[in-house]
């Protein structure tokens, strides 16, 4: 049984306007409890903005009126195709150390997966005992 990322993603991706404040941002992502926003809209995908950026910004003196486009992944975003299985999500977040990925359906985004959308469903640990090792770490 291989299971499809569409079929374990649970809400819609949360977009927050690249001219908004890392307060901004921060807010929002408690309001809608989540661990990463992405910047733009449906039609324009500019960025990601996670825990971990806000933290490192924060950390590093960053004001909270700073544009959050400034922290945020701008290049080389990590997607996986609404089509794919968990594994192959599983997969890319270990790769790239990250817990978050960007779902796409054809050219627009459809959503947002998280590491804590996996371990939800109850086949995921199932499924990634089939995988050899050499796959955690190969090429993508």
């Amino acid at each position: 049984m291989s299971l499809e990322i569409k079929n374990i993603m649970h809400k819609p991706p949360v977009y927050i306007d690249e001219n908004s404040t890392i307060y901004e941002g921060t807010k929002k992502m408690s309001d809608e409890n989540k661990g990463s926003l992405l910047i733009g809209n449906n039609d324009k995908l500019t960025g990601i903005v996670t825990e971990r950026d806000i933290i490192r910004a924060i950390a590093s003196g960053k004001d909270l009126n700073t544009k959050i486009i400034e922290i945020a992944t701008r290049e080389n975003l990590i997607t996986i195709n609404e089509e794919d299985n968990i594994v192959k999500a599983a997969v890319l977040m270990s790769k790239h150390n990250i817990r978050h990925l960007i779902v796409k359906s054809g050219d627009k985004t459809s959503g947002m997966l998280s590491t804590r959308d996996l371990m939800r469903e109850k086949n995921t640990l199932k499924e990634l005992s089939k995988v050899k090792s050499s796959d955690w770490y190969g090429s993508d």
